[in-house]
């Protein structure tokens, strides 16, 4: 970003961009949908950083007055009668509150970006989702991150000057941005997948199994786990590595692109049995499943499911297998015909 651009972004996430300004950054980030990601990463960054340096000092300041509103509007009372001392205590205490937000925000806006860059870059940041749940990260670097249900990645803000680490549980998909001065690594169960910019997803809910499947660019795999002399993986576009720890096994392959839909909503089945199909639908929904009898038959379900909620799902499934099912709350119980 050219300093303009970037003087107006900082104007605007200091709450003092005109309007004129606005206009220019959205007329920037219309022009190339590259934009778009380097503001989010921006924006996010700053959030990030402002909120650490200044909510500690900002709910010390709301604490401190709203304690002496308290105590002025104590002595007044003594002076006034009931029913004016009721209504004047109830207008200085939302007056308190006002000037509070105001105080906070001006604090948030102006004076920490003075100290954002002397701040603690050592900082660990985690996020997390429970089942039923994912998001979108937007790092500093222009990168994003896809998190999927059921799961957590931690990284150094900022990172440093010659690498970016992120550690996963669970699983993600990484648009990295390039950058060949500093790789961009994922760490997973002993599992060390590195690239310079590039796709790719990592599946790591088991932790005695790490499947890497390379969407673009080149990857690659380090198994940290293992004795010296454990062959690297390098990866192309297409291919896949999926690793067991318990077994030592390594299988290398090609892989379908739909595994790595999830990230759009689509809900993909390839040869699944019955335990990996209620496993998933418990980890994509949030709910936990009740089978009421085992099934004669075992499952090799081949489905897809773009943005569908789960009673359509079930209903879709049930037809196919024989199974009426019955949700209760965040519980599922499936009952066979």
């Amino acid at each position: 970003m050219d300093n303009k651009i970037t003087n107006i972004i900082l104007r605007i996430l200091t709450g003092e961009a005109s309007k004129e300004e606005n206009i220019m950054l959205k007329e920037w980030m219309d022009k190339d949908p590259d934009s778009y990601r380097k503001y989010e990463a921006f924006r996010s960054y700053w959030s990030e950083q402002n909120y650490d340096l200044c909510k500690d000092k900002i709910l010390k300041n709301v604490k401190r007055r709203i304690s002496d509103e308290k105590r002025q509007i104590q002595f007044k009372r003594l002076k006034q009668s009931k029913a004016i001392d009721y209504y004047k205590m109830w207008f200085k205490v939302a007056s308190s509150i006002v000037i509070i937000s105001i105080f906070s925000a001006y604090l948030f806006q102006t004076e920490m970006y003075a100290r954002i860059t002397t701040s603690d870059q050592k900082q660990i940041i985690t996020k997390k989702n429970p089942f039923g749940q994912k998001s979108t990260i937007y790092l500093f670097d222009g990168s994003i991150v896809y998190l999927n249900s059921g799961s957590s990645v931690s990284y150094l803000k900022g990172f440093t000057k010659d690498k970016r680490q992120i550690e996963l549980s669970g699983e993600a998909y990484f648009e990295v941005a390039r950058d060949d001065n500093r790789p961009f690594t994922v760490i997973a169960h002993g599992v060390k997948t590195t690239a310079l910019g590039t796709m790719f997803n990592v599946n790591a809910y088991s932790k005695k199994e790490v499947i890497v499947s390379l969407a673009e660019g080149k990857v690659q795999i380090e198994f940290h786990n293992e004795p010296e002399g454990y062959q690297d993986q390098y990866l192309v576009a297409g291919e896949q590595v999926a690793y067991n720890s318990d077994l030592k096994t390594i299988k290398r392959g090609l892989f379908n692109p739909k595994i790595n839909a999830w990230k759009d909503g689509v809900l993909f089945f390839e040869n699944a049995s019955q335990k990996e199909v209620f496993e998933a639908l418990e980890l994509w929904y949030g709910f936990s499943f009740l089978i009421s009898e085992p099934f004669e038959d075992e499952w090799r379900i081949n489905a897809s499911y773009d943005n569908q909620n789960l009673h359509w799902v079930l209903g879709s499934l049930g037809y196919i297998q024989g199974f009426d099912f019955e949700i209760l709350d965040k519980k599922v119980v499936i009952k066979n015909k």
